[in-house]
């Protein structure tokens, strides 16, 4: 069947990557069961039915997420030696085993080792899948791309939370567990299996669709702020993981993606109990999430199209700025004001670092060994993602307060604002 769509594919009067990119926005929304907004909706009924308390829920998640960022290293050198489509049709067939099991856990260590799981394959394997399969496909036009792309995620952000409260309401936390399974394989599985291709140069075609092979050292019209992707195809200079490592920028680039997920799943997944305790309206927790949703969406597309024509250690400063001054008012401004102002500052700049970040890997490292260099990365993104929610709760157990998190969240966060607007591409040492 492979062989048959692949000759079809080759006469297609247009660039296959139009179409991969619909399927990595399918992806992106794929990963939910795995992602902290998706998980936060199950709280107040895993509590209930399996007699927790929420220290031991959180040192669950917090256990299993980082568990979890332990075998994602692996998971992008796969993808370099065995494909992009076979990888994700493993994960997403993993995720939807995962929401089976999770649907039938009944104590501590089942939600562990579910968390665990979802963690694994959702929120660390299948984003770090879905965001390759775009750099597979595009180069000068990735900016774009990846606008684009992040509808899917937005869209998940925004509404998959409420979705799923009323799915539980109606049928029940467990039953709504086996939904999301079904949905994985009945939808997202045929898509992949189907559809998928690795990269352009298997279908005899091109990264952006150009008609013939650009010389090496040739700059697009489309991007005059930033060097050349250092292409396998078309650069044999791509950049290894250790030659990445001796760059200034990739720790950058890296703590700003570590710090930024911490303090966004701390803050996130205790969101209710922080609206509570500083005795905000009841639908404050629920009208926060579309704020962030939607700010994430426009700042996911500003972002991604401005990163094709402005350097991008401007948008990385503007980005990290966002965040660390989202935090920093959360903890001044304890009103329902303030809970809004953070939602669409914290929104904007996890959109702005979403989509530039992405274009970042690509623009500065290459393609060849993308799947090493951005596992790296990711796996101490999952990880301090994982810590974020402890951080909270032992501050909040030890003062009766979540403000000294937010405190040190955004501490952490100002001076890789400011490192930001300094990097530069990589510059090897000889």
């Amino acid at each position: 069947m492979n062989f048959l769509s692949d000759r079809l594919a080759r006469r297609l009067p247009f660039f296959y990557g139009y179409l991969m990119l619909p399927i990595a926005m399918l992806m992106q929304v794929g990963t939910s069961p795995g992602q902290t907004f998706a998980v936060s909706a199950f709280t107040p009924a895993l509590l209930d039915s399996l007699q927790l308390t929420q220290s031991r829920l959180g040192l669950a998640y917090m256990l299993g997420t980082l568990f979890a960022a332990v075998p994602l290293s692996f998971v992008g050198p796969a993808a370099d030696r065995h494909g992009l489509k076979r990888v994700a049709s493993i994960v997403i067939v993993a995720l939807a085993l995962a929401c089976l099991f999770a649907s039938r856990v009944d104590g501590f260590y089942g939600l562990l080792a579910a968390f665990f799981l979802l963690r694994f394959l959702g929120q660390g394997s299948l984003t770090l899948l879905s965001g390759n399969t775009t750099a597979m496909w595009f180069r000068n036009r990735i900016g774009r791309v990846s606008a684009v792309l992040s509808i899917g995620s937005a869209i998940a952000f925004a509404w998959v939370p409420e979705w799923l409260a009323g799915s539980i309401d109606a049928i029940g936390w467990r039953s709504t567990y086996q939904s999301l399974a079904a949905i994985l394989v009945l939808t997202l599985l045929p898509l992949v299996i189907l559809l998928y291709r690795n990269r352009p140069e298997d279908l005899g075609q091109y990264v952006d669709g150009h008609t013939g092979r650009l010389s090496p050292g040739h700059a697009s019209d489309d991007s005059d702020s930033d060097p050349p992707e250092p292409d396998l195809n078309l650069d044999p200079d791509a950049l290894t993981l250790g030659q990445a490592a001796r760059t200034g920028s990739y720790y950058i680039l890296g703590l700003a993606n570590i710090i930024w997920a911490m303090a966004g799943t701390g803050v996130l997944f205790y969101l209710f109990t922080l609206c509570e305790q500083r005795t905000l309206p009841p639908d404050t927790a629920a009208g926060l999430f579309k704020i962030l949703g939607m700010t994430m969406l426009a700042m996911q597309l500003g972002g991604g199209v401005l990163a094709d024509f402005m350097k991008l250690n401007r948008l990385l400063g503007l980005g990290t700025a966002l965040v660390a001054g989202s935090l920093a008012w959360l903890y001044l401004d304890p009103s329902v004001r303030g809970a809004q102002a953070f939602a669409g500052l914290f929104g904007g700049g996890q959109g702005m670092l979403i989509s530039v970040s992405g274009v970042a890997w690509v623009r500065y490292y290459g393609r060849q060994h993308l799947g090493s260099i951005r596992g790296a990365v990711w796996c101490g993104t999952v990880a301090g993602s994982g810590c974020g929610p402890l951080i909270m709760g032992w501050v909040n157990d030890a003062t009766g307060s979540y403000d000294g998190a937010i405190l040190c969240f955004a501490a952490a966060m100002m001076p890789l604002a400011i490192a930001s607007w300094f990097i530069r591409p990589p510059a090897l040492s000889t």
